[in-house]
């Protein structure tokens, strides 16, 4: 009895592997397909130049809001600019279209390490001794 017992146990075992050989090569093939059809997309964050103006305009447009001054900071989704931030009062204009939140969120840490990088510049107050 016990070998037929034992040979019962080491068929179920080989009929598991079996089933999660076959499991695994389903799974990777699927992962392989997700991964052709599904590429991230390139975020690009960057100075706007001056002759990009009218894509910042463009962009305070679509908001409904005031254009930005100053020098500003854009955010790029595959080549198209989705949000721009100024650096001078940390206005953003942004696509409303478009799921931005993340983009506006790089822009607004991007921004807080260029103004860690680069400090503003403070008026000292000279101290004079006083003489009674």
């Amino acid at each position: 009895m016990t070998s037929i017992n034992a040979l019962i146990a080491a068929e179920h075992v080989a009929d598991l592997r079996r089933d999660s050989e076959r499991w695994r090569s389903s799974v990777s093939a699927v992962q392989s397909d997700a991964s052709v059809q599904t590429q991230m997309p390139i975020v690009a964050l960057r100075l706007t130049e001056p002759d990009e103006a009218s894509v910042v305009r463009r962009l305070a447009d679509l908001d409904d809001a005031p254009p930005l001054a100053g020098q500003v900071l854009l955010a790029m989704i595959d080549g198209e600019a989705v949000a721009a931030l100024s650096l001078s009062d940390g206005r953003v204009v942004a696509n409303p279209f478009l799921h931005t939140e993340a983009a506006v969120g790089l822009l607004r840490l991007r921004a807080r390490n260029l103004s860690v990088a680069r400090p503003r510049r403070r008026l000292r107050t000279i101290l004079r001794p006083r003489f009674a």
